[in-house]
Order: C-alpha cells, then sequence, then structure tokens
C-alpha cells in the first residue's frame, strides 16, 4: 500500500486548484501505460492470430473495438480509492477501456463540472457531486433507466435494494428516476485525542477550571443558543455542543494558560463550501429538538433542516431567533482555533494530526485512515493517541456520487465503471484505501467486525440517524450566499442579526419563495 496517495496529500494537491491533475496523483502512470502498451500487443497477437485463422475471437475483439478512454471526475479524499479500483481492478477486466482520474478540490471541480453542464461539450464521461448537489446535476445524468434500454450487456450491478434506503432516496434518485451511485456513505464525526480525556491530570486540571469558569460559560450559553444546564463539570468525550463550548474553551490556550494544546477544537472559517455544513450541523441540534420541531416541523426531503416543513427558512428570524443564535456560536467555535478565517480542511488535519488541537468535532469518517489507521506514517505525534466517537449533537450526512454525463462520448463504458465502483470488492477497496464509507448493508456488515465499536456503532449509527442539508437545483447559489454572509459576520463587517437577515432575504430571492 506504500504507493497510495494519502488524504493528507491529496488534500494538499488539491488546495493548489491546479488544471490539471497534480504530478503526484499521476504516481502509477506507468503502471497504467505498461496497460496500454500491453493492449497494444494484445491487439497486434489478435491481428496476427485473425492473418493466421486462429485464436479468431480475442483477435477479432481487439481489432472491433478500439480503446475507449474515459474521462473521471476525482474529488478529494474518495480520489485514491477511485484510482485504485480503475489501475488495479477494472482496467483488468475491461482492457479496452482506459481511466483517466482527474483530481480536483471541491470547489473547482463543482465549477468545472458546472461549466461542463453550461456547454455540454463532453469534456467528463464520470460526474461526480456532493449529495447536496443533486438536484443541480440530475438533468445532466443520465438516467440509469436509459442506460439498461440502451446498453443491456452492459449491466454489471443490480442489488440496489443493498443501498442503505435514505442515501438511495435521496442521493442517487431525481424525481423518481436513478441517477447514479453513492460510493462514498461520508458521515459526519469527532476525533479527539484520547490520550488527553485518559490523563487524571487534566481531568483534575478540567474540575479546577471549571470551578472558576462555570458561572461565566452558563451565563453566555444562552446567547449562543446552548443550555446553561447541560455544561459539563467533569471531563467527558463530547456528546451534545454544549460540551464542545466549555471543553473546546477549556483547551485553547487563549482561553486557559495551562493547556497542554494551543487549540480546543478545530474549525474551519475560511469562505468556502465547508461553511454551508458547518452552520447546519450546529443548526441540527436545536432543529431537531422537540422545541425545534414544535416550531418547524419534520424534516422534509429535498430542503433537510436549514427548511421547515412548510417550506420556509428555518434560520429566518420571522420564524425562530435560533439563526442568530446559532451564527453566534459558530463565531464562538472560531474562537478556539488560531487564524479561523485562514482555515480550511488540510489546517484542521495539521492542527489535529500534530498535535496542537484537542478534537476535532465536526470532522468526517474519510478521516478515519489519516488519523488512526495510518497515522504512525501520517501523523507520528499522535500516532496511537486519537480516536473516534460519533460528532455532537445531530451528525450532518455527507456522501458522494458518481453518475454518467448526459454529454459523454463513452456513455456504456462510462456506466461500467460506475457501476464497478459499488461492487462488492471495489467498495471494499475504497474503504481501505481512503475511508470511503460504503453505502451498502451486506459490504458494511462484512467490515464491521474488523473495526469493532466503530464501524457500525459510530459510522453507521450517526449515518442512519443523520440530519440533511438542502439539495435542490438551486443549491450552488445557496452554498455560496451562506458562505458569504457568515464570513462578513466572522469576519466583524457585520453583526450576526444583519448577517442572518441578509442571508434570509437572498436565499428567499434565490429560491423565489414569496412567504
Amino acid at each position: 500500500m506504500k504507493s497510495l496517495i494519502s488524504f493528507r496529500e491529496i488534500m494538499i494537491i488539491a488546495m493548489s486548484r491546479e488544471k490539471e491533475p497534480h504530478p503526484l496523483f499521476n504516481e502509477k502512470i506507468s503502471r497504467r501505460e505498461a496497460l496500454s502498451r500491453a493492449a497494444k500487443i494484445a491487439i497486434a497477437a489478435g491481428v496476427a492470430a485473425v492473418a493466421a485463422g486462429v485464436g479468431g475471437y480475442l483477435g477479432w475483439q481487439y481489432l472491433a473495438k478500439p480503446k475507449a478512454k474515459i474521462r473521471v471526475v476525482a474529488i478529494a479524499h474518495a480520489a485514491p480509492g477511485m484510482k485504485a479500483v480503475a489501475e488495479e481492478d477494472f482496467m483488468k477486466a475491461y482492457p479496452n477501456i482506459e481511466v483517466e482520474t482527474l483530481l480536483f478540490d471541491w470547489e473547482t471541480g463543482r465549477d468545472r463540472q458546472l461549466h461542463e453542464f453550461a456547454t455540454r461539450a463532453g469534456e467528463y464521461d464520470v460526474v461526480m457531486w456532493d449529495c447536496i448537489y443533486t438536484g443541480a446535476f440530475a438533468p445532466h445524468c443520465y438516467p440509469i433507466d436509459e442506460l439498461r434500454a440502451k446498453y443491456p450487456d452492459a449491466e454489471i450491478f443490480k442489488d440496489y435494494g443493498d443501498f442503505l434506503p435514505t442515501i438511495d432516496r435521496r442521493y442517487m434518485q431525481w424525481e423518481g428516476r436513478r441517477i447514479g451511485y453513492v460510493i462514498c456513505a461520508n458521515v459526519m464525526a469527532m476525533f479527539y485525542r484520547k490520550d488527553l480525556w485518559e490523563d487524571p491530570r487534566i481531568k483534575d486540571m478540567y474540575r479546577k477550571w471549571i470551578d472558576k469558569n462555570l458561572a461565566d460559560l452558563q451565563a453566555k450559553a444562552p446567547e449562543i443558543g446552548l443550555d446553561p444546564k447541560k455544561i459539563p463539570t467533569e471531563l467527558k468525550v463530547p456528546t451534545v455542543l454544549e460540551d464542545v463550548y466549555a471543553i473546546g474553551r477549556f483547551f485553547t490556550r487563549k482561553f486557559n494558560p495551562d493547556s497542554p494544546v494551543e487549540a480546543g477544537n478545530t474549525i474551519m472559517a475560511m469562505r468556502t463550501h465547508t461553511i454551508h455544513w458547518e452552520y447546519a450541523w450546529l443548526f441540527a441540534q436545536w432543529r431537531n429538538s422537540p422545541e425545534g420541531k414544535a416550531k418547524c416541523g419534520e424534516l422534509k426531503e429535498p430542503w433537510g433542516g436549514l427548511f421547515t416543513e412548510d417550506g420556509r427558512i428555518a434560520f429566518d428570524p420571522d420564524v425562530t431567533d435560533m439563526g442568530v443564535k446559532v451564527l453566534k456560536m459558530f463565531k464562538e467555535f472560531c474562537e478556539y482555533v488560531p487564524n479561523p478565517m485562514q482555515t480550511e480542511w488540510s489546517e484542521c488535519m495539521e492542527l489535529l494530526g500534530r498535535g496542537h488541537a484537542a478534537m476535532w468535532a465536526g470532522s468526517w469518517a474519510s478521516t478515519f485512515i489519516d488519523f488512526i489507521e495510518k497515522a504512525p506514517e501520517e501523523y507520528p505525534e499522535t500516532a496511537g493517541k486519537i480516536w473516534v466517537a460519533p460528532a455532537p449533537g445531530v451528525p450532518i450526512d455527507g456522501t458522494w456520487q458518481v453518475g454518467v454525463n448526459r454529454y459523454s462520448k463513452y456513455p456504456k463504458e462510462a456506466w461500467l465503471y460506475c457501476q464497478y465502483l459499488v461492487l462488492r470488492e471495489s467498495a471494499i477497496k475504497q474503504w481501505k484505501v481512503s475511508s470511503s464509507f460504503p453505502g451498502r448493508r451486506s459490504v458494511i456488515e462484512e467490515l464491521a467486525p474488523q473495526y469493532p465499536g466503530i464501524f457500525k456503532e459510530v459510522f453507521l449509527d450517526s449515518l442512519l440517524r443523520a440530519d440533511f442539508r438542502n439539495y435542490v437545483p438551486e443549491n450552488p447559489m445557496l452554498e455560496d450566499s451562506i458562505a458569504k454572509w457568515v464570513t462578513e459576520y466572522v469576519a466583524g463587517r457585520i453583526d450576526a442579526e444583519t448577517a442572518i437577515r441578509e442571508l434570509t432575504k437572498e436565499w428567499k430571492s434565490i429560491l423565489k419563495l414569496s412567504y
């Protein structure tokens, strides 16, 4: 496995936003070229065989079918697993199909694909999307029933009932038609320094610190949407946001000079797509509470937790004051990390992995491989010291899907590859290579015994009870809008009330809501 690219390396490459895949990502090119050369030799052998009147079928197969090259969009952490399946398995099974895996960070990949949909140039054959872009991508993906009708001989996967029903219904289908395949059923999870939580000296330090600071924490809690009665008086692994609030402050050296680490918790406030799910996560604890459901109703697809059951914006000040309070909570949590507005995914990885942070409460299952399985080589400073638990509060799901670009020049070959990615062996490999949590229940059950206390108890349980974000066609604009107004507030350029009112106004305009 030494030749595999780690997630940390992937993020460093992706953040460079280069137009073409970074050279490091193509470290297996020689292997692909070797396969290509082997195919050419096979073609030559086939020609000779036909000419000689022997080996007829194989020779004719290569003569009749020139090699097709499909271009595959691969986003961030899931990319190494997709690349491994393509190069180690798929191209061997289908030697007439070459797969070019193109690495992009999410913003760049999103924009390139949206441009592809506008121009219909057929630049990419397999497209990949975050779950919140299902509505935006759906019109530009081949429905599976159309592919099945056109290419019945290319159907190699039929076990759709094995997918977890929530993610299947939400993100693999749109308006009643199946459009793609979940290849990474990502869900939020917390990674934390278990050695700090288990240290009797630090436990005693927390007791003394909380005795001095409890009254101030309780006084501020209602202002940021938290319950003063839930603030922990003992050091515990966080299960609710009140724990992140108190324990995050305790481990932040700015608030506690005796803290063994600089950052109490990592969070991202750079103006990117991460703002959307971070705010949704912080809002979800109230939205899914009895009070939140009484005021906003049940969650409704495809709108999710940031909307009411009857289609209003749930954080609208005319609906509740919790939108403003949660925004203030977001800014409070930004106090626990140095330079929050310069912090993105890779910085959070480094802060926790290098031993500078106590926890990453709002992380994702996909970082399991870096912080735990490959920690000795990725993060020797904290190897064996980091553990995983459910994200505090109510988690958010974040699945990744692939589908066939409606404008592809090779839709049959692209569909074969998409199906191949969800076969049992492929799903297992993608987990082993890049912590892409499988979306198929049978694969989860098979892998679970290897990860007792984690696979089902943390990841699967979190996925089944997760809140979800809106995934309507307007989401590209909604995502950019929330990133803009939240960061304007965190930067101190506007107050929280103005930020939420302007955000609500802009979302209403984008969605053409008239309530």
